[in-house]
């Protein structure tokens, strides 16, 4: 059989797709090429944030908790949850307090409430009404809210999880359990209750919230997680290659694939996704301070996981970590790795500096501080005038940075025992706890002495 073909027929019906191709393309739009970014809320001056904000899945409230530097009660720092409407620009609603997260359906907000001086876990409804006490406060902060099997789910920073019947949780609370060495360390929620975003040995995890199948480590030295709406996406701050600060990078959990989204002179901090897939994220520059959006997240360039073991090691000596200075006299060390950018550190070095006042005589506990390289000096000497803080400093390196855990949150506090690097707590470590884990680690030293 012989087949012929008409060529004037197959050009016109190649013009036709042609033409019909760049028709639908004139009706959507041409698919974007990279991200695009809109400054939604500048912060006032000397205005810091805590951890964390996080935008409602709507992507029109945004609620942060403010601090405003300098700001001290007790010898703590004052913090402020507000929630502001990024349509109208107005402050809808503000309380002391930190740590708020939204329901799936936007219509709630949990919170650690710090009025009157007394921490409540409380839930904020958005007819205004506000319910107290709906969880005790000792199953940790730092919440993060998914919907499993229609129940409404409340992990903490603590690695406690609880259901809520209408604004009340449910007791006894539940543990996330270790998964062969990966515990739930500072984990985030999935939307759907059943994954949550983890640390092991300075790595993102990817882990169920209460069994261990389907971990992935992903290998990527980030900081806390966030997931998409649909659990295919992870977002999170991470330090730049050149370590001049730290960008928003996505990793595809299906495709195994990572991009970075952001790429700007100044550092961005802790994104969290709407429901349409934009990304909202804190920025700090010198061009500009504030929260930002990003559109079109998933057209920056995707490239593989990486195939370079970044765990931290097992075993560390102080100088492996910091070369640059002699070891301490003292048996034990502390070492806060903080920087400006995160307002938890004021509160981390002033209780430091309470413990270093106590063991002052002892001559075996030494403490010191050292910052990343996200902090700009002028930044670093105005923050530690404005609180006091006379601890010495020691010179962190950019390439050791990993090796403290910094990057998965800051600040984090090492402990070093005759010469070792023995363990590191991320987030700031109240005064009590701090001084706990060194009356244990001087005793050991001493007991290891005899």
């Amino acid at each position: 059989m012989i087949i012929t073909f008409d060529m004037n027929a197959l050009l016109r019906a190649f013009a036709l797709v042609l033409l019909t191709a760049s028709a639908t393309v004139a009706v959507i739009g041409a698919r974007p090429t990279a991200p695009t970014f809109e400054r939604v809320h500048p912060l006032a001056p000397e205005e810091g944030v805590f951890a964390y904000a996080r935008i409602s899945p709507d992507g029109r409230l945004l609620v942060y908790p403010s601090e405003k530097n300098g700001a001290r009660e007790g010898g703590g720092v004052g913090r402020v949850v507000k929630v502001v409407d990024l349509r109208t620009r107005k402050l809808v609603f503000t309380e002391r307090g930190v740590d708020a997260y939204w329901s799936n359906d936007g219509r709630r907000m949990i919170f650690l409430s710090e009025t009157d001086g007394l921490a409540r876990v409380s839930i904020r409804h958005f007819d205004g009404g506000v319910v107290r006490n709906i969880a005790p406060v000792y199953l940790g902060g730092y919440f993060s809210w998914g919907v499993r099997d229609g129940r409404d789910l409340i992990l903490t920073i603590s690695g406690n999880f609880y259901f809520l019947d209408g604004d009340r949780a449910v007791l006894p609370a539940e543990r996330v359990p270790s998964c062969d060495g990966i515990a739930a360390e500072r984990p985030l929620l999935s939307k759907d209750g059943r994954r949550i975003t983890s640390f092991a040995r300075g790595t993102l995890v990817v882990r169920g919230l209460t069994d261990c199948a389907d971990i992935l480590d992903t290998g990527v030295q980030g900081a806390k997680a966030d997931f998409s709406w649909d659990g295919r996406y992870i977002a999170f701050h991470a330090p730049k290659k050149k370590a001049e600060g730290y960008e928003i990078d996505v990793v595809d959990l299906q495709r195994r694939t990572i991009r970075t989204v952001t790429d700007f002179a100044g550092s961005s901090f802790f994104p969290s996704w709407t429901e349409d897939g934009r990304l909202a994220f804190r920025y700090d520059g010198d061009d500009y301070r504030g929260f930002m959006i990003a559109n079109h997240v998933l057209s920056a360039r995707e490239r593989p996981l990486g195939q370079v073991d970044q765990h931290v090691p097992d075993r560390l000596g102080w100088s492996d970590v910091f070369p640059e200075s002699p070891a301490p006299s003292g048996r034990v060390a502390l070492v806060t790795v903080w920087g400006t950018w995160s307002a938890y550190s004021p509160a981390a070095l002033i209780d430091l500096q309470r413990i270093s006042h106590d063991f002052a005589d002892r001559g075996d506990v030494t403490a010191m501080t050292a910052t990343d390289f996200g902090s700009r000096r002028a930044d670093v000497l105005r923050l530690r005038e404005r609180y006091g803080i006379t601890l010495p400093e020691i010179p962190l390196a950019p390439a050791r940075l990993p090796l403290t855990e910094a990057h998965n949150q800051i600040p984090v506090t090492l402990l070093f025992r005759d010469g070792m690097l023995v363990e590191r707590r991320l987030g700031a470590q109240p005064y009590d706890a701090l001084r706990l884990w060194v009356e244990a680690a001087a005793a050991q030293s001493s007991r290891a002495n005899f």
